[in-house]
């Protein structure tokens, strides 16, 4: 059996759609001053905060001194507010700012365009199954 060419592989092909889909993300975003990441950074910290650093380092599979810079802008910026844990003073927790929540509002039907786009050529079923299945490769991997 012979070895599948490079631009046939699983990897290589995730690779090149996280990064087309990526470059779509980041060209809206900067219309706003702010990266993917700090996007998907207030996108939990909307959904599952309050957060402490610490949770959204590990949700952002980033390590805490990138974290820490990140959350200097996002609140130099006014996006979120960061106070010290009322049990653990060493803990900063982030919580969404009003002026965040707009930032979401504003934004997030433009990023629904662009999933929109991405999955135009899917069915409902096969987008689900997509997701199912590309969930069940990052378990293992």
């Amino acid at each position: 059996m012979t070895e599948p060419k490079l631009d046939d592989t699983l990897g290589y092909i995730l690779n090149r759609v996280a990064r087309k889909i990526h470059y779509q993300l980041n060209d809206l975003f900067k219309g706003w001053g702010i990266t993917v990441d700090q996007w998907i950074a207030l996108r939990f910290i909307a959904e599952d905060g309050p957060l402490c650093q610490k949770s959204l380092a590990e949700k952002l599979e980033k390590n805490p001194n990138t974290i820490k810079a990140m959350v200097d802008q996002l609140s130099k910026r006014e996006l979120i507010h960061r106070e010290p844990d009322e049990n653990d003073k060493r803990l900063m927790v982030l919580t969404l700012s009003d002026k965040g929540r707009a930032l979401i509002s504003e934004i997030e039907p433009k990023e629904e365009e662009i999933n929109t786009c991405v999955t135009n050529g899917l069915t409902e079923e096969e987008e689900i199954t997509v997701i199912r299945l590309l969930r069940k490769i990052e378990e293992t991997v």
